[in-house]
């Protein structure tokens, strides 16, 4: 058997695109958008965070992936190894699987030594799974600190809409009776920095996290053939815009940043560019609606209207490997709300 080379990269540029697209999008099962060699490139342009991306290889052929970045745990010293944000950070492996993925986590627990206390490993796709046990065997722990509503799209209109709850159905006709519309519109460099100045300010309001007009532009210029960009529109005027990715390694359309005016929310602008987005992946022929990240607390604002919409909670996926005493201490203990700051997670209004 070939032996197996290993490497690691402080920038997604130190190895061929084709390369990496073809392990991650062709010879992998479980790649997505967001581990792309454009969605990092992205990234990298946009933040200064420093890259730790694994590669395999085997007689000179590159198998194995594995993207990944040095974030700092705000007021301390210490830093951990995880996914772009937004992002995810499988292991794409297109041959000879369980040696190749043996071969990303030793490189991985290696980079995890002194101020790096940990690493966040959290794929895009759930075919991951397959990898549950052999994580567990080297102490990651998986979580549910997130989830997403997946809507099966592989049907006709009538049939979503037949899913919805009666709510979302009467908001829906009162905003038509309204004259409230939605469309998709060109994804270009000005529609793009008007959507982020409204995004910022739909962030702002929420006291969340968002996408910088930074990260907005560079993905522009890295993965604009990937971008949806829908606006609601009332009387003309905008109401509210939702943009979108098209996820091809997993046949969905993922609704990912959106930017709405509180002034309109009687329009029910959000109905509509959610009903106008879903409509455009049925006819572009998508297998499924991801609605993003969300809070998985039935509470929760953000939570109900996505369930309303009859997609269905999956828990996220992820796995986190505390190698400090401390961290491990409090884990053990149940502390989430520590945990979650080691892995950046954030608890939501």
């Amino acid at each position: 058997m070939d032996e197996l080379e290993t490497a690691v990269h402080h920038s997604i540029t130190a190895v061929k695109r084709g390369e990496w697209n073809a392990v991650v999008a062709q010879q992998s099962d479980t790649g997505s958008v967001f581990e792309r060699y454009e969605w990092l490139a992205a990234y990298e342009a946009a933040t200064d965070a420093r890259a730790r991306h694994v590669t395999v290889r085997k007689s000179g052929t590159l198998v194995g992936v594995h993207p990944s970045f040095v974030r700092p745990l705000p007021g301390t010293p210490f830093r951990f190894l995880g996914p772009p944000k937004p992002g995810t950070n499988g292991a794409m492996i297109a041959t000879d699987e369980a040696a190749v993925f043996d071969a990303i986590a030793d490189e991985m627990a290696s980079l995890s030594s002194g101020r790096t206390i940990g690493h966040l490993f959290r794929p895009a796709s759930e075919r991951s799974l397959r990898y549950a046990t052999r994580l567990r065997e080297r102490e990651y722990y998986p979580t549910v600190r997130d989830c997403r509503f997946v809507l099966d799209i592989d049907r006709p209109w009538a049939d979503v809409h037949a899913d919805l709850s009666q709510k979302k159905r009467r908001n829906l006709r009162k905003a038509d009776d309204g004259g409230v519309t939605a469309t998709d519109v060109p994804v270009t460099p000005d529609t793009v920095e008007a959507f982020g100045r409204r995004h910022a300010e739909h962030v702002a309001r929420l006291d969340g996290d968002g996408a910088s007009p930074a990260f907005l532009r560079a993905l522009l210029t890295h993965v604009g053939d990937r971008l949806k960009l829908f606006r609601a529109t009332v009387d003309g005027a905008p109401a509210g815009e939702l943009l979108a990715v098209l996820d091809d390694e997993r046949d969905a359309l993922v609704l990912l940043f959106p930017a709405y005016d509180p002034a309109n929310f009687t329009h029910f602008p959000s109905e509509v560019l959610y009903r106008a987005a879903i409509r455009w992946g049925i006819d572009a022929g998508y297998a499924t609606c991801d609605f993003g990240e969300t809070t998985p607390d039935f509470a929760d604002g953000t939570f109900s209207f996505k369930s309303d919409f009859g997609g269905q909670a999956r828990p996220g996926l992820r796995w986190e490997r505390v190698d400090s005493v401390l961290g491990r201490v409090l884990y053990l203990l149940g502390s989430d709300r520590v945990v979650a700051r080691l892995f950046g997670g954030r608890r939501r209004r």
